[in-house]
């Protein structure tokens, strides 16, 4: 079965995240509000610490405080507004799939960029295609918000699903490129999408000893070599999401990662210069901390986290 790949699952976290602040902060806002007009009306010594007033005892400052903090019962939890559960809700409106949309666009140029730029497109040309991707992503997060919400029977009527619509995007792109070694390129730059993504972030720690476009396609084909020899199938977002559903334990991509990162440590030095060496493995350790978390938010949001 097909799940949500990581690029969706990637914009999908970000928009909660920010639409979860947003929501803080409005009912932070409220509170401050609220509170502000509870001591308008107060006498202006009830606002004040008297210097004549005794000092608090500590330990009741400690155990008021610990009443504030502590965490809220079952009750408290079950009348919130439960933000995950409804996000799917949320984005399959209109203003949800604009939200999406928009936020598709704007990844764009870090998911596909570098491909778009080799094919020579003019503006129109690009435009184009940068609408087939944009659809080819939207079709599957649409689908994926609706995966979140259904039981297994429908689970797998919407993979079948999303497979279909796949199918039919690469061959509305075959047709654009009309090249037989386009059509390969893009297949293959697909495949190797998890390695892709990080290019922009390793040109920017790279910044003093900038890659040549010859050693950075080297390196990412290192990355991509290293994803597929440490362990059984590919170690792919959808099969890392296979594992995921099946097991709920993160801790099972965390060792494909680790021996990933050790056929990666291995082989970096015969790809670069030991001072580019030693600022991409710290970058990479950096990148691996950020993807967990996209995989940790996204296992939470479809409920298969134990």
């Amino acid at each position: 079965m097909r799940y949500l790949p990581t690029t969706v699952v990637a914009i999908i976290v970000g928009l909660v995240v920010y639409l979860l602040q947003e929501s803080r902060l409005k009912s932070l806002q409220g509170e401050l509000a609220r509170a502000d007009t509870s001591t308008k009306d107060e006498p202006e010594k009830s606002r004040r610490l008297s210097l004549s007033a005794p000092v608090a005892d500590s330990n009741s400052v400690i155990s008021g405080r610990r009443e504030v903090t502590e965490r809220p019962g079952k009750e408290n939890d079950e009348k919130g507004d439960k933000p995950l559960r409804s996000m799917s809700e949320v984005l399959q409106t209109d203003a949800g799939r604009a939200m999406i949309k928009q936020g598709i666009e704007a990844g764009l140029p870090m998911i596909y960029g570098d491909f778009i730029n080799s094919l020579g497109l003019n503006d129109e040309e690009s435009k184009y295609f940068q609408k087939l991707l944009t659809k080819r992503i939207l079709d599957q997060q649409q689908l994926g918000m609706k995966w979140v919400q259904a039981d297994e029977e429908g689970r797998t009527s919407l993979a079948i699903e999303m497979e279909k619509l796949a199918e039919e995007s690469s061959v509305k792109i075959d047709e654009f490129l009309q090249n037989e070694e386009d059509a390969v390129s893009f297949k293959r730059y697909e495949q190797q999408l998890p390695e892709r993504r990080q290019m922009q972030g390793v040109r920017n720690a790279l910044s003093d000893e900038p890659l040549t476009p010859e050693v950075e396609e080297r390196l990412v084909d290192t990355l991509y070599q290293a994803r597929l020899n440490s362990g059984e199938g590919n170690g792919s977002d959808e099969e890392n999401w296979e594992k995921l559903a099946e097991t709920g334990d993160f801790r099972v991509i965390e060792e494909r990662w680790r021996a990933t990162d050790v056929e990666i440590a291995k082989n970096i030095p015969g790809v670069l210069t030991p001072t580019q060496s030693e600022a991409f493995l710290d970058y990479w350790k950096t990148a691996r901390t950020m993807q967990a978390a996209e995989y940790k938010m996204g296992m939470q949001m479809m409920g298969i986290d134990k």
